[in-house]
């Protein structure tokens, strides 16, 4: 089955830390930066997209989220230059597991397709780093199993 963009803004929230904007060059374009490699490249804002990217601050309402990502309702996200994300962006297929706090909010991720955690929460990071991280299980679906199991004895709410 396909991949198919449900628009929650989960894969985004998380990537403030690796996406940043160097220079805004003119209204429409902006010079971003990896943090990770350190890579520079050119984005353009869509242009259905620019009210939408000047009406809101997403870092007040996901402090860790993409400076590109935007919501024009609370379940409906968008990436305001979609049309010239970076290939980073492009091969992101979402989560593979997303971990929920007791009042439902998403505090984790594991990436779809891999074994990479994400999460700003140091009592879910200790768990992880403590209970998964070394665990060497072959199959990806034990491994996965293993992990719902983990987060979910520790009273987390896991979404596959």
């Amino acid at each position: 089955m396909a991949f198919r963009c449900q628009q929650c803004g989960e894969c985004c929230s998380y990537m403030g830390d690796i996406i940043g904007i160097e220079d805004r060059i003119d209204p429409m374009n902006f010079r971003i930066r990896f943090s990770v490699t350190g890579e520079e490249r050119m984005v353009t804002l869509d242009p259905d997209k620019v009210d939408l990217f000047r009406s809101q601050d997403i870092g007040q309402i996901r402090p860790m989220a993409c400076p590109f990502l935007r919501f024009r309702d609370p379940k409906h996200a968008f990436c305001t230059v979609h049309h010239s994300r970076p290939d980073l962006c492009r091969q992101y297929a979402c989560f593979r597991l997303l971990i929920l706090d007791r009042q439902g909010n998403h505090i984790g991720r594991v990436q779809d397709g891999s074994r990479f955690f994400s999460t700003v929460n140091a009592d879910l990071r200790g768990l992880w780093d403590t209970d998964i991280a070394g665990v060497n299980i072959p199959d990806e679906a034990a491994w996965e199993e293993h992990v719902a199991d983990v987060f979910s004895w520790a009273g987390y709410w896991i979404v596959r």
